[in-house]
C-alpha cells in the first residue's frame, strides 16, 4: 500500500474501526477498515457511501481484514473533473484495489457497487473467494416491476434541464427521493452524514449519473452492455455467490430474482427479513449473520 494518509479512528464503524485515504490515479479513494487476515470488501452504490455499511461492519468484527470503500465523488472519495460514468467508477475501484493489493477477497455488493464488484471479480477471478448480493443492480429491469413513482421520476430525472434542477439545483433526489426509500425514516443526524458530502450543485453531479444509467427497459446500452458481460461470467464462474433477498424490496424483482435462480452459477439464495433498498440501515444483523456463517465463504 503506498501513498496513504494516517489512519484515523471511526467508531461508527465499531471500536477498532479507523478511516484511511490513499492517492489513486488522479484522485483520492477514502474506505474505513478493520481487523487483519482475508480480505472482506464493502461496495455501496448511489446516493450513499461506506457509512452505509457501518452497521454490518461493526457486527463482522473479528470475522477479516474489513475494507468498506466509498466510489469515487461519493463519501470522503475526491471528486475529480470527470464524468461519472461506470467506466469511471470502474478505473478508480481498480486503481484501488491495485494500490491495496487485495486476494483471496469476498465481496459484499449492494446497488452500482454489485455491477462494479462483479465486474472487478469477472476480471480478476483469481482474486476473488466469493460473493454476496444484496439489492443489486444485476440485470435489467422492466419498468412494469418498479413502482410508478419512480418511474416518472426516473424520467424527469434523465430530461436534460429538468434532470439537473432536480438533482443538482434542488437537491430533491437526496433531500426528498432518498429519505422515503425506508422502512422507517433515518434519524436526522444519520441522514446529515449522508448529505454532507453535496454542499454544492457540482458536488452532486456524480449523483446524477446513476439514474440515468439505471438499466430499464433494455436502456441505456452502456449499462447493459456491462450487466452481460458480467452475467456472462456468473454464468460461468464456480466463485460461491450468495444472493439475500428482502421483502418488499425494490431492484431484485420477482423476474430478476428467477433469472438469478437460473442463471447463476454456484448461488445460494436466502431471506434476510423486512428492507426496501437500503436493506443495511433496516437488517444489518441479519446480513453480517449470513456473512458470517455462510459456509461457502
Amino acid at each position: 500500500m503506498t501513498n496513504t494518509v494516517s489512519a484515523v479512528a471511526h467508531p461508527a464503524f465499531g471500536a477498532t474501526a479507523h478511516a484511511r485515504d490513499v492517492a489513486v490515479l488522479d484522485s483520492t479513494i477514502h474506505w474505513v477498515e478493520s481487523g487483519t487476515g482475508d480480505p472482506i470488501v464493502f461496495l455501496h452504490g448511489n446516493p450513499t457511501s461506506s457509512y452505509l455499511w457501518r452497521k454490518v461492519f461493526a457486527r463482522l468484527e473479528g470475522e477479516g481484514w474489513l475494507l468498506a470503500v466509498d466510489l469515487i465523488g461519493f463519501g470522503g472519495s475526491g471528486k475529480p473533473d470527470i464524468a461519472y460514468d461506470l467506466a469511471d467508477h470502474e478505473r478508480y475501484l481498480d486503481a484501488w484495489f491495485a494500490a491495496l493489493d487485495l486476494t483471496g477477497v469476498t465481496l459484499v455488493l449492494q446497488d452500482y457497487g454489485a455491477a462494479f464488484g462483479v465486474s472487478w471479480a469477472r476480471r480478476n477471478p483469481d482474486r476473488v473467494k466469493a460473493i454476496v448480493l444484496l439489492e443489486p443492480v444485476l440485470w435489467p429491469i422492466d419498468s412494469a416491476d418498479l413502482p410508478q413513482a419512480f418511474v416518472d421520476t426516473r424520467a424527469l430525472v434523465k430530461r436534460p434541464g429538468e434532470g439537473e434542477q432536480f438533482v443538482l439545483e434542488d437537491n430533491l433526489f437526496l433531500t426528498k427521493l432518498f429519505p422515503a426509500t425506508f422502512l422507517e425514516p433515518l434519524p436526522e443526524e444519520d441522514l446529515q452524514v449522508y448529505l454532507a458530502p453535496f454542499p454544492t450543485p457540482e458536488s452532486r453531479r456524480p449523483v446524477i449519473v446513476f439514474p440515468r444509467s439505471l438499466p430499464v427497459d433494455g436502456e441505456p446500452q452502456a449499462t447493459v452492455d456491462l450487466l452481460e458481460e458480467n452475467a456472462a461470467w456468473l454464468r460461468e464462474s464456480d466463485t460461491p455467490k450468495l444472493l439475500l433477498t428482502f421483502d418488499p424490496g425494490f431492484l431484485l424483482t420477482a423476474p430478476i430474482l428467477a433469472w438469478a435462480r437460473e442463471n447463476i452459477r454456484n448461488l445460494d439464495v436466502q431471506a434476510a427479513g423486512a428492507g426496501v433498498h437500503f436493506v443495511q440501515e433496516e437488517q444489518p444483523e441479519a446480513i453480517a449473520e449470513a456473512v458470517r456463517s455462510w459456509p461457502a465463504r
